[in-house]
Formats: C-alpha cells, sequence, structure tokens
C-alpha cells in the first residue's frame, strides 16, 4: 500500500495508542488468516505494521519489514491472474458488517489518479465489528466481488469479497487492518502479530508472544521471497505481477530471470539460477545488493545461443541469503517452443 493510505477512507477517526496487552484472554481475539492462502506458499506478507516512533520505521520484530505510517498487514499475491482467478478474503471473526464500499477499479495507481482518491486509499472496503470494541479492515477488495451487505452477520473464515487492486495500490493485496475501541470511540490501530500498537515505539527481535492476535501463530518473513519471473525483458514496477507468458520462442533475444519479494538489506545476495531442458546451468549469477530497498529489482540474463534456445522446459531458481543464511528459494519454469 503506498505510503498515502493514513488518510484514506474517511469512516472512522483514528489515533495511535498503546499496547491492549492487558486484556484479559476472554477479551483478545484469535484471528484466523484473512487471505485463502498460505503465507510463504502462494501470498506472502509485504509489509507489517509500522511499530517505529514518527523518527524511525519498525516492524513487530524491529526489521525494516515495513513502511513509515503503515498501519496495517499487506498480504500480497504472486501475480495479477491470481487476482483474476480469484483468491477469498475471509473474516477474521464473527462479527458484523458495519460498512462497506464497492465500484472502485481494479487499476494500478498514477501519479494523476492518486489525488483524486487520496481519501479513498483503501478502494473497495469491508469493515466488521466484532466482540469486545474489536474491528477489522479489509481493503483494496476486487470490484463488485463483495458477497455481504451492511448489517450482515458473517462467520469466523467465510468468504467476504476476493483480493483486488482497488484504491491506492500497485500490486494485487489484501491490506488488512485491526482496531480496537476503548471505550470512548477512539480507535486504535492493533498490530496483530504481538498485539501492539501503531507508532508506540514497542518491538521485540524475540517476543514472548508468537501468537499475539492469532488463532495459529503466523510466522514471522524477514524477506519476502517470491517465484521469479521468466520472460524476454525485465519488469518494471508496473509489470513486475504480470503473468509469466506460458510459452516462449527458441528465436526470443533473451530470457531475463527476475527475481522479485519485498524488503532486502545492504548486503544481502540474490543467488540467481537458469537451467535448460537438460538440466544444464546457463545462468549462476550472485547479486549484492548495494542498499535497503522495499521492492527487489535484481534480474540476470541469457542472450540467445547461436542455435537458438532449445525446446523444452526451462526452469529458475532465485535464493536470498542473509549474512550466509538462506531466507529462502523460490522456483519457476517456462515452456521453449519453435513457434508459441
Amino acid at each position: 500500500m503506498l505510503r498515502a493510505v493514513v488518510v484514506m477512507a474517511s469512516f472512522f477517526t483514528t489515533v495511535a495508542g498503546t499496547p491492549v496487552a492487558s486484556d484479559t484472554p476472554e477479551e483478545r481475539p484469535a484471528f484466523q488468516w484473512p487471505v485463502d492462502c498460505i503465507p510463504g506458499d502462494d501470498c506472502w506478507v509485504a509489509r507489517y505494521m509500522d511499530r517505529g516512533s514518527q523518527e524511525k520505521s519498525l516492524d513487530y520484530r524491529c526489521g525494516q519489514r515495513t513502511q513509515d505510517k503503515h498501519n496495517g498487514t499487506d498480504i500480497v499475491l504472486p501475480s495479477m491472474a491470481a487476482m483474476e482467478r480469484g483468491v477469498a478474503v475471509r473474516a477474521a471473526a464473527r462479527g458484523r458488517v458495519l460498512a462497506l464500499r464497492d465500484g472502485m477499479p481494479d487499476i494500478v495507481v498514477s501519479k494523476e489518479r492518486r489525488e483524486k482518491i487520496l481519501k479513498q486509499g483503501c478502494g473497495n472496503i469491508i469493515i466488521l465489528g466484532h466482540a469486545n470494541g474489536w474491528r477489522t479492515r479489509y481493503c483494496h477488495l476486487k470490484k463488485d466481488s463483495l458477497l455481504v451487505k451492511k448489517g450482515d452477520l458473517v462467520k469466523a473464515g467465510q468468504s467476504l469479497a476476493l483480493v483486488g487492486l482497488s484504491g491506492l495500490t500497485e500490486f494485487p493485496h489484501l491490506h488488512f487492518m485491526v482496531h480496537r475501541n476503548d471505550g470512548a470511540k477512539i480507535l486504535r490501530y492493533v498490530d496483530p502479530f504481538d498485539g501492539g500498537t501503531f507508532e508506540d515505539d514497542r518491538c521485540s527481535a524475540t517476543p514472548v508472544n508468537t501468537t499475539g492476535l492469532w488463532a495459529e501463530a503466523a510466522p514471522y518473513q524477514p524477506s519476502a521471497v517470491m517465484p521469479p519471473v521468466i520472460d524476454t525483458a525485465r519488469r518494471t514496477g508496473k509489470t513486475m505481477w504480470e503473468q509469466q507468458p506460458a510459452t516462449l520462442s527458441t528465436n526470443s533475444l533473451v530470457l531475463i530471470v527476475q527475481a522479485r519479494g519485498f524488503h532486502t538489506v545492504e548486503g544481502d545476495e540474490w543467488r540467481i539460477r537458469l537451467m535448460d531442458p537438460r538440466g544444464q546451468i546457463r545462468v549462476n549469477k550472485t547479486i549484492t545488493q548495494k542498499q535497503s530497498r522495499q521492492r527487489v529489482e535484481a534480474f540476470a540474463g541469457l542472450r540467445t545461443p547461436a542455435n537458438g534456445f532449445s525446446e523444452g522446459r526451462w526452469s529458475a531458481s532465485v535464493e536470498l541469503v542473509r549474512a550466509g543464511h538462506s531466507l529462502g528459494t523460490e522456483t519457476s519454469s517456462v515452456l521453449i517452443v519453435e513457434n508459441p
């Protein structure tokens, strides 16, 4: 989600607050994962909540997996094609629909459009009210996919809508927010990963509470490593989430392996490999991050051989290594044919 999300839809007034760790177990929710996906498999946490003070940005583990004034959790899909196929957004807990909005298109936001929709940054949205003053918001929903109406009572895990690209966003994802009403009609942004609050300047590299407000612990991802894209041109920020072609031509001028992910730090290594149908390694390149980045731009390529690329399935792998430790490996493949 873009930085401007903090001035998004004017459904409620929100302020930073204090941790809610004093709640009794009966008062604290046990949220289900709000997207029909498996974190680290077919979806990834792109950004956690900003827990640092106004002078710095830190996630709940004191890492850099966030962005200044980011007030929720971004759960990203691997591609626009996954969004088009449909990935369900589910109610994190039993509750009632308090408000919603639909009708905003699923498009990558432009500079010109950004100013026009600044106050509707969440795009298509559903807000649920839960027991003991808790509320959840589901932002960037796919246009015309909402399955509930205001006043509906929903069950935990019930499908609400589909992940989309509406509002102030550049890639298909759900921006999930948790609020707590403290009794004075003031809603506080709460981090579901440990129960702390937005910009409260409290984080822990080794938290005691590893479950937070989740029914089941959601493991922390120090970086998001996503499946690479194999194509004939380097992907840009605008094209990074377009679907990889199913086939490419033996006469392609070049094959490029594009690493994708979120939040690498200076010194991280991207190890990129490309293998031909016989299993021979044709590209074996290590790229070291010269500076920390929110989104990855590492890539490596192979120019067409004298006789063209051999027919068959080519495969690629990318591994992210930090201080000698692997943070994950992802793979992709593409079929090379003479006349695609």
